[in-house]
């Protein structure tokens, strides 16, 4: 080392003591390659002693005085050792320095000056040599105060791991076999230097005595102890194991861990490897569900959970609300993504057999508003179940793991059954018994409001209030699907949705709800062979968007009639403005789900259309708001659709035989003959707009007339709810701060588990989500963890999903476990606090404060 730089060093620690109280730098040189340098130093202010064999009595005597104001370089030809030091007292309160290489390093490292460390220095000599190996080691931890801590920075730094701790260690090191192999691994950490203190570090930390090369039985070796430490003693036959009850809450520690990093997909294929060799599944076959419920090592625990449940539901339906609980559990479970797909389905699932447990007698006769009533308030989610089980399956059918598309599939036969023969046939028969006798003599029921007002009732107000009216009309937008717009739009905007709802014109097909949307002066229908069914407004047909323009203006002259392909995709904001600048009325017409459904090849499809449309429209609304279009939108159908997925059997279809008469267009789901015709098995319906005395007809239940030409799993033009219930829904754009404003909210958790103290190094708590998801409450993830008032960890972190939507307090209680992290030193003098981390926001709330009592901690020392 320069003298010039020794000179600097030693002002920089004098500078950095305070001299009023004195300062004392010790200059250890225990080969005295510096005795004859001292005095050449320039250090001004600094007086410099020399250590003497003879005059070590009076040297401290003099360091023992009164220093006030004097700063004192110390000069010991020794290497720095307290024990049987005359002067160990003076070197205890002083400020140490070295000038050769290995202090130098020791410095740089803010390591502890012992012999066993400068041992480990030269040891890796080679390795230190690099500055940049040394820039690394400072980074990764403030200081180093045993060798075995330094070995692990060396080994972080082979491997690349975030951090010298076993759990960053051991992740990294399987990452890097399962990316090549265990030699080229293992080879990393020999060139650093370090092979043997890994050996030991892996067989102190998870109990693993075996070749550290052959990663996939240390693999097999951390899941299975972190398995045996997550299972309830005795629920299963863990294949036998070295590790200890430490080992395996470090194994635990590895594998959260590494579950919640980026690297989570190399955990999965060393699951899946280790899975084939052991055969979990078959191992945890026989234990109980709900000792699986929170336990998630092993992405085949969720594949083993699934097949049951999906067994259960199709063939012990009494079980649908266990199921269900069980799955919103594993909402917060290491591999929920993976298998997210199934799980959807298995949720829908569930909740239809649920409800149908809950209402083992089916739905009461009730008057027609009644049935109406309890449609568009509760039983439209069976449609909703339905739809987002088959979306579900339709999507695991290609990529769900662990074979389990099959099993999914078993199960959604059973509820496809429910369904059909359960849910549209009880719910058709109540309302045709309540309805028919309207239908047949009206061609509506009193009571509800009907398509043919859409346009005096929800238009015109808007534009006697001198506002601009703007009407979306998506073709075949059913009521359950608008139910589900309006929660996006809730969710995702500052406005606020009212949704009611209208039944539809006879027959529910596109001609006549585009036509009774429409300022109506004179409505009226006439059909003749070959031109089927026609609805004329004033005389003309209305089945363009131009002639519904023309219709349009009879009310407002500059009104706008459009296609959402024109108005988003083919026109700028600007020509968007210029078209509806004079215009009180803008119709937008939106096709997404019938243009799906009408075609055979593409029916089975229309579900998926469906979300389609609520993007497409979720998207229309934002446009409209942004660029002031209007303020408030409006959002309608022409009709709706029914739609059963599995083929039809025969006693699911009739035949336009049945109607004594000539039948003049026969639909899938209606028919029109002339006035005298008659039928026994369809349900006559009056066409009061029809010209000519014509009569209708409509399938009951939910057959369809034979008929060649387009599919007949989606149909439409029919008297079902699903059909005729046409959605009215109004959006209000809002801006913070104005009346009836909402600001959104993420869902927020609470502790209810009476604790104040932790007695155990594995505890288990519940915490309840506030408030259901639904409207401005947002669905919100959160990590959970016991930690120090500095916000640092105590704990392992718990996953938890905020996105229940139950009403019930009850359903939205969250369990979660949490271990003390091995190796942490826990106080209990000291307050510790539950803590929420909002993954997206990162902002941390302390639930409860806790004192920490732990008899038994899980620990590591270093042991090698």
């Amino acid at each position: 080392m320069k003298l010039s730089d020794i000179q600097q060093e030693l002002c920089r620690l004098f500078d950095e003591q305070n001299s009023a109280a004195g300062a004392v730098v010790v200059w250890h040189d225990p080969d005295g390659a510096f005795a004859e340098s001292l005095d050449a130093l320039d250090l001004p202010g600094v007086e410099v002693m020399r250590e003497e064999e003879r005059e070590l009595f009076s040297l401290k005597r003099t360091l023992n005085g009164d220093l006030a104001d004097r700063r004192i370089l110390l000069y010991r030809p020794r290497a720095r050792r307290l024990e049987g030091d005359w002067l160990a007292d003076i070197e205890a309160r002083s400020v140490s320095f070295a000038a050769d290489y290995t202090s130098m390093q020791l410095r740089e490292l803010n390591a502890a000056d012992t012999r066993e460390m400068r041992e480990v220095l030269a040891a890796h000599k080679t390795q230190l040599a690099k500055k940049t190996v040394l820039r690394k080691l400072t980074r990764l931890s403030p200081s180093y105060e045993q060798p075995q801590q330094l070995a692990c920075g060396l080994m972080s730094i082979a491997l690349d791991a975030p951090s010298p701790d076993a759990q960053a260690i051991v992740r990294a090191y399987l990452v890097a076999a399962l990316a090549a192999d265990g030699a080229e691994a293992l080879g990393k950490v020999e060139n650093m230097g370090c092979a043997d203190e890994f050996r030991a570090a892996i067989a102190a930390w998870v109990g693993f005595t075996g070749d550290v090369s052959d990663f996939i039985a240390l693999g097999r070796h951390v899941l299975l102890g972190a398995l045996a430490s997550a299972l309830p003693s005795g629920a299963a036959p863990i294949p036998p194991s070295d590790a200890t009850l430490g080992n395996e809450a470090v194994c635990q520690g590895i594998v959260r861990s590494w579950c919640q990093s980026s690297e989570r997909g190399s955990l999965f294929e060393l699951a899946q490897i280790v899975e084939e060799v052991v055969n979990i599944e078959q191992m945890l076959a026989q234990v109980p569900l709900d000792a699986l419920g929170d336990i998630d090592v092993f992405p085949c625990i969720d594949a083993l959970i699934l097949r049951r449940l999906f067994r259960d539901i199709a063939t012990a339906p009494e079980t649908a609300a266990g199921a269900l609980a069980l799955a919103q559990v594993r909402h917060n479970t290491a591999w929920h993504r993976e298998f997210s797909l199934c799980y959807a389905g298995l949720e829908a699932a569930a909740r239809m057999q649920r409800y149908r447990n809950e209402h083992p007698d089916g739905i009461d006769a009730l008057p027609a508003g009644r049935v109406w009533e309890l449609y568009t308030g509760e039983l439209h989610r069976i449609d909703t179940w339905y739809r987002q089980m088959h979306l579900a399956l339709g999507r695991a059918l290609i990529s769900a793991p662990y074979g389990l598309d099959e099993d999914f599939r078993a199960c959604s036969e059973q509820v496809e059954n429910l369904y059909k023969n359960w849910f549209l046939a009880g719910v058709s028969r109540r309302w045709e018994d309540a309805a028919e006798d309207g239908l047949s003599h009206n061609g509506y029921v009193d009571g509800i409001p009907r398509q043919l007002d859409f346009f005096m009732s929800s238009v015109e107000p808007v534009v006697r209030a001198g506002k601009r009216a703007c009407v979306i009309i998506s073709d075949a937008l059913r009521y359950e699907v608008a139910v589900e717009l309006a929660e996006t739009l809730e969710r995702n905007t500052k406005g606020s949705c009212e949704l009611a709802s209208m039944q539809a014109t006879f027959p529910s097909v596109t001609s006549c709800g585009m036509g009774s949307l429409l300022p109506c002066g004179n409505l009226t229908m006439d059909a003749t062979e070959p031109g089927g069914l026609r609805v004329l407004l004033d005389g003309a047909e209305v089945d363009t968007t131009t002639a519904r323009q023309k219709q349009l203006r009879r009310s407002d002259p500059h009104a706008v009639a459009i296609t959402y392909d024109s108005l988003v995709n083919e026109m700028s904001a600007n020509l968007r403005k210029d078209l509806v600048k004079d215009a009180q009325v803008v119709y937008i017409y939106h096709n997404a789900i019938d243009a799906m459904g009408d075609k055979a090849p593409t029916e089975r499809k229309v579900f998926s259309a469906c979300g389609d449309a609520i993007e497409e429209i979720f998207g229309l609304v934002q446009l409209i708001c942004r660029e002031r279009i209007a303020s408030q939108v409006v959002i309608t159908a022409d009709h709706g659709f029914l739609y059963t997925d599995e083929p039809l059997d025969t006693s699911e279809r009739t035949v336009a035989a049945e109607i004594d008469g000539d039948p003049l267009v026969i639909g899938r789901r209606y028919a029109i003959a002339g006035g005298g015709a008659r039928s026994d098995v369809l349900m006559p319906i009056a066409l009061p707009y029809a010209e000519g005395g014509l009569k209708g007809f409509a399938p009951r239940r939910c057959t369809r007339i034979s008929r060649s030409g387009a599919g007949e799993n989606y149909v439409h033009g029919g008297i079902s709810l699903q059909e005729l219930c046409v959605p009215v829904l109004t959006f209000t754009n809002k801006r913070a701060g104005s009346k009836g404003y909402v600001e959104s909210e993420q869902a927020t958790l609470s502790l209810i588990t009476t604790v104040d103290t932790i007695s155990n190094s594995i505890f288990k708590l519940d915490l309840l989500q506030d408030k259901p998801v639904g409207g401005k409450v947002l669905p919100a993830s959160y990590d959970v963890f016991v930690g120090s008032a500095s916000h640092e960890p105590v704990t392992d972190v718990a996953h938890v999903a905020a996105d229940r939507t139950q009403d019930s307090a009850d359903e939205r209680v969250i369990p979660i476990t949490l271990n003390i992290t091995p190796g942490v030193t826990v106080s209990e003098q000291e307050p510790y606090f539950l803590y929420t981390r909002n993954c997206d926001t990162r902002a941390v709330d302390a639930l409860r404060e806790l004192r920490m009592r732990i008899a038994f901690a899980p620990s590591f020392d270093f042991g090698w």
